[in-house]
């Protein structure tokens, strides 16, 4: 089996719906490059995020194990080093890989840390990465020090950029940035990850992961990507108190996906002014989604689709082509399985990553199989919000909050943004015990390896027993 080039692009806090070709009308013609992918490839729209945080996220997606598997539940500590990923897995196929911008492996909290030095990177060159330029996310560059905070102090703007982090606040929170526009983070990872592809020439196949940090907070759109946006497109929910704010707060949202969607073309047009294009694996997703106040939320950790939910794409002509998928369902950790079975086939993909819970999009971009997934599983621990878990079938969401017990039903077709709990209803009483079922089984089908975090919910009894799951309120 050969082995394919393989491109990996990354968002952060992408809400699965915030797309031009998902009819999203805030981007309509200002995601041409996603929308391109989509059109060319496989656009799933059924992906959810295993855990709506940036760590517990990022450690899924590059370990393939759920985070109750891993531990690593919040953005607390730093990720567990004696987990295989699937970066180490290509580098034992014979590939050069390669980071561009953000991978959070680091809890980095602290002045002084510098990610550039060598004991921190050799941790990110051990979990399988040759060539490495981190750019750790706008807010976290206020106390933590990479290679874009580098970039900045060697212009320096560092300090402007820090200044204005503090400062954001109220109603100045959603401010265009006050960087030149050629500055600003995702513009210098999208060079970074040009220019690295232009200069490739290694006979081993490559892997790239091109990781954006947007359009996670600070809401800083420049201004040019700003005027781009259409305010009166944005819907207003039901009781917003201050409309103007509402709308320049989802502007911006939007304006920094627009402003990664130009970084994007800029790779692609590099692959394809290359020759690589058609002969490389192009995979896209994002670590979690944002809730943009809906049902009057704000932020991630969140069981609600706008949190959970996150955009997968997959371009690879020689097995895809124009096809929305939104009859199964995916998680974005399926990454793992997919690239290594890719790259080298099923049985490596098992060999490189035991106890994995992620599945490969292979088998069914192919048609050897019809499905991914029948259930979506996601939590949360309790860093930012109640511990909760969750599954989700496509219709019904059922959630278990950890700290009491307490239990939530959704019917998600007739109520998309889950107001009604259904949890005490007779009429889907079988559905409730079916969902209790699906949870505990995902439980028990994937046991955790020995990564010496801990792997439950503190606050939480350790073990969680078919009684106590099944347990009906009274």
């Amino acid at each position: 089996m050969s082995h394919p080039n393989i491109l990996f692009i990354m968002t952060d806090q992408h809400r699965w719906d915030y797309m031009g070709y998902m009819g999203q009308p805030t981007l309509r013609d200002l995601t041409p490059n996603f929308d391109r992918l989509a059109s060319e490839g496989a656009a799933f729209t059924r992906c959810y995020s295993v855990n709506p945080l940036c760590m517990p996220a990022r450690n899924a997606v590059h370990t393939g194990l759920y985070t109750f598997q891993s531990g690593q539940m919040d953005n607390v500590g730093d990720w567990p080093m004696n987990v295989p990923t699937f970066t180490q897995g290509l580098q034992k196929l014979g590939y050069h890989t390669s980071l561009t911008g953000k991978l959070h492996c680091h809890e980095a909290v602290g002045f002084d840390i510098d990610l550039t030095d060598p004991e921190w990177k050799d941790e990110v060159h051990a979990l399988g990465f040759d060539d490495v330029v981190q750019a750790s996310g706008k807010t976290m560059a206020f106390f933590t020090e990479d290679d874009y905070t580098h970039y900045l102090e060697d212009r320096d703007l560092l300090y402007t950029y820090r200044e204005d982090i503090v400062e954001r606040k109220g109603p100045t929170a959603w401010r265009p940035s006050v960087l030149p526009d050629e500055h600003f983070i995702d513009n210098f990872i999208g060079r970074e990850a040009v220019e690295w592809l232009e200069n490739y020439d290694d006979d081993r196949p490559f892997f790239h992961m091109v990781s954006f940090c947007s359009p996670h907070p600070c809401f800083d759109a420049y201004q040019s990507a700003l005027d781009k946006i259409d305010k009166d497109s944005i819907a207003l929910p039901a009781n917003v108190e201050n409309p103007e704010r509402f709308r320049d707060l989802v502007a911006s949202y939007a304006a920094l996906i627009h402003i990664v969607d130009e970084n994007v073309g800029r790779i692609l047009q590099t692959l394809e002014l290359r020759g690589l294009l058609d002969d490389t694996l192009i995979l896209f997703t994002a670590d979690h989604g944002e809730m943009l106040s809906d049902s009057g939320k704000g932020g991630k950790c969140w069981w609600d689709d706008a949190s959970v939910r996150v955009p997968m794409l997959l371009r690879y002509p020689q097995w895809t082509g124009p096809r929305v998928v939104d009859e199964t369902i995916t998680s974005c950790h399926d990454v793992a399985a997919t690239i290594l079975d890719c790259a080298a086939g099923e049985a490596v993909s098992q060999q490189y990553l035991p106890r994995c819970s992620s599945l490969s999009l292979r088998p069914f971009l192919t048609g050897e199989t019809t499905g991914v997934r029948q259930i979506a599983y996601s939590e949360n621990g309790e860093q930012f919000n109640r511990p909760w878990r969750m599954v989700d079938d496509g219709r019904y969401k059922y959630v278990r909050l950890m700290d009491t017990a307490e239990e939530l039903l959704f019917d998600m077709e007739r109520d998309p943004h889950g107001n009604h709990n259904l949890i005490a209803d007779p009429e889907v009483a079988s559905v409730l015990h079916q969902m209790r079922e699906e949870m505990l089984k995902i439980h028990i089908d994937h046991p955790a390896p020995k990564t010496g975090k801990a792997t439950y919910t503190p606050g939480v009894p350790h073990s969680i027993t078919r009684e106590r799951l099944l347990k009906t309120r009274k």
